[in-house]
């Protein structure tokens, strides 16, 4: 993507460039947490994560302070997370559910991960049923372009090892696995 060409049309919207995470203290509460970013044209995205109860929470997309585009997620959330997955400029969103599947039906925590489709509208990208090793918990680093999903996973021995991964068309790709600290 060249920044220095003109924008055109419906494309202004969907070109942004992410510019930090926090949020204002007003925009978030306690039970709730946000991912905040700016487009080109000095509009304000804001991704919240709300805690409705338990087992269930809504991700809202908001431009400008009005909401665009919301989902549902039915289940546990134990982490939230957004950052430039895919190095399109635009923030993938990424949720941590708890949950069975088909095939692993004991609940356990999953990874899915969102997209704003058109800049706006949020989509599912990925809907994780499961990584090579049993998920523990993740965060993205987002001091590369295109971010990495960090996880923390549990080996057959019990031990944990964090591991780093890429968004590749569907579903996420191993790198490696990082050195213990």
């Amino acid at each position: 993507m060249n920044l220095d060409e003109p924008m055109k049309g419906a494309t202004s919207i969907i070109r942004i460039l992410v510019v930090g995470t926090a949020c204002l203290p007003a925009a978030c509460t306690d039970k709730d947490s946000c991912f905040s970013y700016s487009f080109e044209n000095g509009l304000k995205g804001e991704i919240r994560l709300e805690h409705i109860h338990d087992s269930l929470s809504v991700l809202r997309h908001f431009i400008d302070g009005t909401e665009v585009s919301e989902w549902e997620l039915p289940y546990p959330v134990y982490r939230f997370d957004c950052g430039d997955l895919t190095g399109d400029g635009t923030p993938e969103i990424a949720v941590g559910v708890i949950k069975p599947t088909r095939y692993f039906p004991h609940p356990e925590k999953r990874l899915f991960l969102f997209k704003l489709y058109k800049g706006r509208l949020i989509r599912p990208l990925w809907m994780g049923s499961r990584l090579a090793r049993p998920l523990v918990d993740f965060h993205i680093l987002r001091d590369s372009v295109p971010a990495r999903v960090c996880t923390t996973e549990r080996v057959s021995d019990g031990t944990l090892v964090q591991a780093l991964y890429r968004q590749e068309g569907f579903g996420l790709a191993f790198e490696r696995d990082l050195p213990n600290p």
